[in-house]
């Protein structure tokens, strides 16, 4: 055995086959369809190198399967290559089923429905149509809950009526917040694991910026069948007139309608990111919700001017018009419509990190407008919220985060030398600063299915529990599968 072993080394390969981790699956809309039947998409990260075939079951009135073969894309295919650096991307696949197929089908990667798995489509929130809703990055070892607290009421007040935040871990001040929104109908939160380690492989350092793109694609999914118009954008990221002295309730749906009006070929808009000049809420004292305001605003003076070419960082889609969104960019468009880029001195966001005490080039800007508006709507907010509102939260602290930004800015530096350690990710990155800080993270357990030579694998007993430390979410383990090959 051992000598066939060595003398088949020369020559022996490795074929693991799809692997497929199901973020979520979707009925598509009906209003999204320009032929007749029934369709669903699942969404599901995998392996960006290989191909994944899906085959898709479902009953017909005679009792038979009906079998077709999803169409599957890889979400920036067309945008990006696939590497072997950042591997795993997520994709979507459509199925074509029978108009009978109300609340469940089955998948495979195989066409034998012997090799076929169950699938439940999560059922469409049953919401009023929404006319802009922000779909935000996921919440990862976030405890500055101040700029939280800014960004939805800034969206809030600027015309937006529900916010979607996916949370791996976040502390517990700032996910109680987001409950407190949740309660009043403003907030939607959306649970968002690690994902698990293969017998070869771990997928959370082979995805591009812990997985914002996936969450993004799972994001508008989610909200497509309620909402026109979905804002993709970090915590710390607003969109605001050019003057922003010039502020009034209601000006970002405006702006967007404009532009959508002026370009009706517009699938989705890229705008660029000015960076303003970003002093923080005083820290030092006892901070509660109740004198929590929004004067420190005041105190940014100055933006980044128009004159800096910036890549487009920041999206804005038509929700019918695209199904995927990049980091910085649209992916899949649908019926002939495409991306448009907004010149910066048309429209911008404005991004206020932590680390801008000064920003290069420089234009004046008075934000008083904006901090006595929001100050405003804050008094009326702060009455409904529960006994925690007089709590002293926690000081937001950024000192254990010093190696991930180091680590963040190394592999950038790396991309310059066209060789590269690893993809860029957080969770290829190692604290030394051990901190047990205040924290909950979302934990869960996966099931697989075994399908042909494939697998598929299903997140079960997805819940909120106190974190890791250093903040961080666990590694959920493999409970349950149907096969003694792991996957």
């Amino acid at each position: 055995m051992w000598a066939m072993k060595n003398i088949g080394d020369t020559f022996l390969r490795k074929d693991i086959n799809t692997r497929q981790i199901i973020l979520g699956s979707f009925w598509r809309d009906e209003r999204e369809q320009n032929v007749d039947g029934r369709f669903a998409v699942i969404h599901f990260l995998g392996d960006g190198r290989i191909e994944h075939p899906l085959y898709c079951f479902s009953i017909q009135a005679n009792n038979r399967y009906l079998i077709t073969r999803a169409t599957v894309q890889r979400i920036h295919r067309g945008k990006r290559a696939s590497s072997d650096i950042c591997s795993w991307a997520g994709h979507i696949a459509e199925c074509d089923l029978d108009v009978h197929a109300m609340k469940e089908f089955k998948i495979s990667t195989t066409p034998n429905v012997e090799d076929a798995m169950l699938v439940t489509p999560e059922a469409p929130l049953r919401e009023a149509r929404h006319d802009m809703v922000v779909c935000m990055a996921p919440m990862y070892i976030y405890t500055d809950w101040e700029i939280l607290v800014t960004g939805i009421e800034l969206w809030l007040a600027m015309g937006a009526t529900k916010v979607v935040v996916p949370v791996q871990s976040a502390s517990s001040a700032t996910y109680r917040i987001l409950q407190e929104y949740e309660k009043k109908g403003i907030v939607i939160i959306r649970h968002w694991p690690k994902w698990p380690i293969m017998s070869d492989t771990n997928p959370n350092g082979l995805v591009l910026s812990r997985g914002i793109e996936e969450s993004h694609v799972n994001c508008l999914f989610f909200v497509k069948p309620w909402a026109d118009i979905v804002v993709f954008s970090d915590i710390d990221d607003f969109l605001l007139p050019l003057d922003p002295s010039t502020v009034s309730p209601g000006d970002n749906l405006q702006i967007l309608r404009n532009l959508f009006a002026e370009h009706p070929q517009a699938g989705s808009l890229l705008f660029e990111h000015r960076d303003v000049q970003f002093v923080p809420p005083n820290r030092q004292e006892d901070q509660s919700l109740t004198n929590f305001n929004f004067e420190f605003l005041r105190n940014s003076k100055n933006k980044m001017n128009c004159n800096v070419w910036r890549m487009k960082t920041r999206v804005v889609v038509n929700a019918s018009r695209v199904d995927s969104v990049n980091m910085h960019e649209t992916g899949i468009h649908r019926f002939g419509y495409v991306q448009t880029r907004i010149p910066c001195r048309q429209a911008h966001f404005y991004h206020l990190r932590h680390s801008h005490n000064t920003v290069p080039s420089p234009t004046p800007i008075n934000m008083s407008p904006l901090a006595d508006m929001l100050n405003k709507q804050w008094q009326t907010r702060i009455e409904s919220f529960t006994s925690m509102k007089s709590e002293v939260l926690n000081k937001t602290n950024t000192e254990y985060l010093e190696d991930f930004d180091r680590c963040m800015g190394a592999i950038n530096d790396e991309h310059w030398t066209m060789k590269v350690s690893r993809c860029l990710t957080p969770h290829v990155c190692f604290s030394r600063l051990r901190r047990d800080v205040d924290c909950v993270a979302v934990a869960s357990e996966y099931e697989f299915y075994r399908s042909g030579k494939g697998y598929f694998m299903n997140p079960i007993n997805i819940r909120v529990q106190k974190s890791e430390v250093n903040c961080e979410s666990p590694v959920p383990p493999f409970t349950s599968g149907n096969h003694y090959f792991a996957p």
